[in-house]
C-alpha cells in the first residue's frame, strides 16, 4: 500500500504497512487529514503461477505447430525462388515473434525484479559480451552460408574448418576481455560492481558453445532449411525464460541469468549437432589450413563490418552507462526489447534471401537489382506503418513490459528510436546485397564513418540531452550508413530511383500518421484502427508495386488470391 496527501501526485507517495483488520480485511494507519490510499495485490506467487501457466500454454502451442508443419508441409524440389524465400523467411519470422512473446513474459517478471538499475547492468554486460561474440564468429557464418550455398558438396570442409577458427578466436578473446575490464575499472568511475563482472565472465563462458551453434545454423541457411534453427531457438527461448525466472526468484540476480545462458547454449548445441547428422552429414575431421587462411581473409571484412555495425548500434548503451547511470541505461535499454522484436522481420527475410542473391550476383545482375528493389519495397511497406503504430502505443508498450518505474522515460525513448527502423531495414538488405557482390571490404569504411559519427555525436549531446540524444542520433546514424552503402552498391547495380521506389509508400504512411494523430485526440484504440484502415486504403489506391512485383507476390499466394493480384500468373509458373 502507498499513501499520499489528497490531491498530490504519485511522486508524493510513501509506502505504508498493510495490517489485518477484523480478521478478514486489510487496512493502513493514517495520520489525521485527507489522504489518497493506493493498494496493489501482486505477490510473487501470483506472478510465478501466471508465468508457469503461460509457459505451459506456449509449449502446447509450439508442439501443435510443429506437428502440423511436419504433416502439412511438403518440400517441393522445383519450388520457385519466391516460395523458397517465403518459407525460409516467414517460418523463422513467425517462430521468432512467438519467441519474443515468451521473452516479453519473461521480461514482465525480470524487469520488475531487477528494476531499471539491475536491468541496466545486465544490458551493459550483454553488449560487452556481444562484441566478443562477433569477434569469435569473425563473419564466418556469412562466409559459410555463401560458399556452401554455391558448393554443397564441400559443406563438411567449410563447416569443420570454420568451427576450428571460431574456437581459436574465442580463446584469443579471453586476454582482450581481461584487458578491457581492467581498463574500464581504472578509467570510469564508479567501477563495475562484482555482480556485473561475474555476469560478463559467465556470458563469455557460454560463448564456446554458442559460437559453434552459430556455424551450424549458417549451414541450415545454406541448405535453405531456415525453419529448423528457428524451431530450435524457440526451445532455447523456453529454457531461458523458465530457468531465468527460477534463478531470479531464488535470488541469484543477473549472475544467475548469465549462468542460465551457459546451460541453454549447451542444450542448443547438442540439438543442432543431432539434426545436422540426421539431415545433412556426419561431420568428419578435414583440416585444411589453406581454406582457413582464405576464410579469415574473406571473413575479416565481414567481422569488422559486423563489429562496427554493433558498435554503431549499441555504442549508446556503453556511453550512457559511462556518462549517466545504470538506471538511465535501464530506461533506455528496455526500448531494445521492442526494437529487437521488430527487427526479427528484416533479419530473417534477408538471411533467407541471401543464398539466392549470392547466386544472382554471379549469374544475373539485373535479377539481383530487381530483387533488391522489390525487397526494399516489401520491407518499407511494413516498417513505416509499424513506426507509426509504435509511436502511438509507446506508453502502453513500455508500461506493459516494465511497469511504471520505466515510465515516462522508456516511452519517450521508444517514440524517437522507432523511426530509425525504416532506414535500418533498408540498410539490412543493402548490406547483404553488397556482401553477395563480394564488395564487403569497401563496406568497412561505411561502418567506420557510421561509428565515428555515432560516437562523436553521443559524446557531445548525451551530457545535455541524455537518452533522448542517443535515440535521435541512432536515426541519423542509420541515414549515414545508408548513404555509404548505396555508394558502394551503385557501381554494380546502377542508380536506384528512391523517389519512385518509396514515394507512394511514404505518402500512404503520411496519410496514416495524420489520421492516427487526429483520432488519438479522441481515443487511442480508434486512432489505431482508423490509422491502419487509412493506410490499407492508401496502399490499394496508390499501388506501390508494379505488375512484375505483383506477380512475384502472387506466386506465394493461394490460387484465388493469385488470380486477383496477377491474372497472368498460372499455377505452374
Amino acid at each position: 500500500a502507498w499513501v499520499r496527501p489528497f490531491g498530490e501526485g504519485e511522486e508524493a507517495e510513501q509506502e505504508a504497512e498493510v495490517w489485518p483488520v477484523d480478521g478478514n480485511f486489510r487496512g493502513v494507519l493514517l495520520e489525521p487529514g485527507a489522504w489518497t490510499v493506493r493498494m496493489k495485490y501482486s505477490p510473487d506467487s501470483v506472478k510465478l503461477g501466471g508465468f508457469v501457466s503461460f509457459m505451459a500454454g506456449m509449449t502446447i502451442v509450439f508442439a501443435a505447430a510443429v506437428w502440423v508443419w511436419r504433416y502439412a508441409y511438403r518440400e517441393e524440389a522445383e519450388a520457385s525462388e519466391a516460395k523458397r524465400v517465403a518459407k525460409n523467411s516467414l517460418a523463422p519470422i513467425v517462430l521468432n515473434l512467438f519467441n519474443k512473446g515468451i521473452l516479453f513474459a519473461f521480461a514482465f517478471i525480470s524487469l520488475r525484479i531487477l528494476g531499471p538499475a539491475g536491468s541496466g547492468k545486465y544490458q551493459y554486460a550483454v553488449v560487452i559480451w556481444g562484441w566478443f561474440e562477433i569477434f569469435s564468429n569473425f563473419g564466418l557464418n556469412t562466409f559459410l552460408t555463401r560458399e556452401v550455398a554455391r558448393r554443397r558438396d564441400e559443406a563438411n570442409r567449410y563447416l569443420v574448418n570454420t568451427t576450428i577458427l571460431r574456437l581459436a578466436l574465442a580463446l584469443a578473446g579471453l586476454p582482450l576481455l581481461g584487458g578491457f575490464l581492467a581498463l574500464r575499472q581504472l578509467v570510469v568511475s564508479p567501477p563495475l560492481e562484482a555482480d556485473a563482472m561475474w555476469t560478463i565472465g559467465l556470458l563469455y563462458g557460454g560463448l564456446f558453445f554458442s559460437t559453434i551453434s552459430t556455424g551450424l545454423t549458417a549451414l541450415f541457411y545454406a541448405y535453405e532449411k531456415a525453419e529448423y534453427p528457428a524451431a530450435i531457438q524457440t526451445i532455447s527461448t523456453m529454457l531461458v525464460a523458465s530457468l531465468g525466472v527460477a534463478a531470479l526468484l531464488l535470488g541469484f540476480g543477473i549472475v544467475g541469468l548469465a549462468a542460465v545462458s551457459i546451460i541453454v547454449s549447451g542444450v542448443t548445441l547438442a540439438i543442432l549437432i543431432g539434426l545436422t547428422i540426421r539431415m545433412f552429414f556426419r561431420p568428419r575431421w578435414e583440416f585444411d589450413l589453406r581454406l582457413q587462411r582464405a576464410a579469415l581473409a574473406e571473413s575479416f571484412p565481414l567481422m569488422i563490418n559486423h563489429l562496427l555495425a554493433t558498435l554503431f548500434f549499441r555504442m549508446d548503451i556503453v556511453l550512457l552507462e559511462a556518462m549517466t547511470s545504470a538506471t538511465v541505461v535501464g530506461w533506455y535499454g528496455v526500448v531494445y526489447k521492442w526494437i529487437d522484436a521488430i527487427n526479427v522481420i528484416p533479419s530473417f527475410f534477408t538471411q533467407a534471401l541471401f543464398p539466392i542473391m549470392s547466386r544472382q550476383a554471379l549469374e544475373d545482375r539485373a535479377a539481383l537489382r530487381r530483387s533488391y528493389v522489390f525487397s526494399v519495397k516489401l520491407l518499407s511497406l511494413i516498417s513505416m506503418p509499424l513506426a507509426v503504430v509504435t509511436t502511438l502505443l509507446a506508453y502502453f508498450l513500455i508500461g506493459l513490459l516494465g511497469g511504471s518505474q520505466f515510465l515516462p522515460h522508456g516511452a519517450i525513448a521508444l517514440q524517437i528510436f522507432v523511426w530509425s527502423i525504416p532506414i535500418g531495414w533498408i540498410n539490412s538488405v543493402t548490406n547483404y546485397v553488397v556482401i553477395a557482390l563480394n564488395r564487403q571490404r569497401t563496406l568497412t569504411w561505411a561502418f567506420v564513418v557510421g561509428v565515428v559519427f555515432n560516437a562523436t555525436a553521443n559524446l557531445i549531446f548525451i551530457r545535455y540531452f541524455s537518452y533522448r540524444a542517443a535515440a535521435v542520433i541512432t536515426i541519423f546514424s542509420e541515414l549515414v550508413l545508408l548513404t555509404f552503402f548505396y555508394l558502394v552498391m551503385k557501381p554494380a547495380l546502377g542508380r536506384v530511383p528512391w523517389v519512385r521506389v518509396l514515394g507512394r509508400i511514404t505518402a500512404a504512411t503520411a496519410l496514416m500518421a495524420a489520421a492516427t494523430w487526429a483520432l488519438a485526440q479522441v481515443s487511442v484504440p480508434l486512432a489505431l484502427a482508423g490509422g491502419i484502415a487509412v493506410y490499407g486504403v492508401a496502399v490499394v489506391l496508390l499501388r506501390p508495386f508494379d505488375a512484375e512485383e505483383l506477380g512475384r507476390i502472387a506466386e506465394i499466394m493461394p490460387e484465388r488470391v493469385r488470380a486477383r493480384l496477377a491474372p497472368g500468373v498460372g499455377i505452374g509458373e
